[in-house]
């Protein structure tokens, strides 16, 4: 009975070393082949002509997208970078893919179309029809709620029949409807690229994008958090902050 209590912890005692073997072989392989530890500081790629960036993407283990481009900058060379989402310092693993916006090497005009006194939904969608950027939400008081009293790019305003750059980003001023808050809504589930839209037509802009490390297609991620949270009310026009990953599980 001695040699048999002795022989069980002898077998238990070897069975718990076999199993801590097997499970730390297990964890370094799978660390190894998920890249665990190689974490990825995003460059400045601000300025770079694209042959440039994509030197200093490949060097640091990155791939690219351009997604298009932008308002023309006068700050920035012709077909140079001027904006990339994962933003710089952001950690990323190699082979993420960093999507560029390049400043336009022609710059094409377009006239602002009337938006005065238009709902903020009818605005948005003449906006993007004549390849203007919707940038953020601002409520005056008014007594019509999301109807638009004027235009601003820059901090300056602008009117209807005014010459702009394609792409230009232009902020919109709406009345109040004389309320403070709106109800916000839930975000989870959403792709990055329907998020702004979404929070637009609440009355809401879109705050700061937080990526996780392990994303591998940016703008196809989704939200899984927000802040603030569904359903708490907030002032109009506030900025929402959201967390995205691949998938929801």
């Amino acid at each position: 009975m001695k040699l048999s209590y002795k022989f069980l912890i002898y077998v238990s005692f070897s069975l718990l070393i076999f199993c801590l073997i097997i499970f730390t072989v297990i964890d370094v392989s799978l660390k190894k082949y998920t890249r665990h530890h190689d974490i990825i500081h995003v460059p400045s790629l601000m300025g770079l002509s694209l042959s440039s960036a994509k030197d200093t993407l490949t060097k640091y283990q990155l791939t690219f997208s351009i997604i298009d481009s932008a308002a023309y900058n006068p700050n920035y060379n012709r077909g140079s970078i001027i904006g990339h989402t994962p933003k710089v310092g952001s950690q990323v693993k190699p082979g993420r893919k960093i999507y560029l916006t390049l400043n336009p090497v022609t710059i094409h005009y377009t006239l602002l179309p009337d938006l005065k006194n238009k709902s903020l939904r009818h605005g948005i969608s003449l906006l993007e029809s004549h390849a203007f950027r919707v940038g953020d939400l601002h409520y005056v008081n008014y007594f019509a709620k999301d109807l638009i009293r004027f235009l601003k790019v820059n901090n300056e305003v602008v009117e209807k029949g005014d010459s702009l750059p394609k792409f230009t980003v232009i902020d919109l001023y709406v009345g109040n409807g004389h309320e403070n808050n709106i109800k916000v809504p839930d975000l989870t589930g959403l792709t990055f690229s329907q998020i702004k839209r979404k929070l637009n037509n609440y009355s809401l802009n879109l705050g700061l994008s937080n990526f996780d490390i392990d994303i591998v297609d940016t703008l196809n991620s989704v939200v899984y958090k927000q802040d603030p949270l569904t359903q708490e009310k907030a002032p109009l026009g506030t900025y929402v902050s959201v967390w995205l990953k691949d998938s929801i599980d």
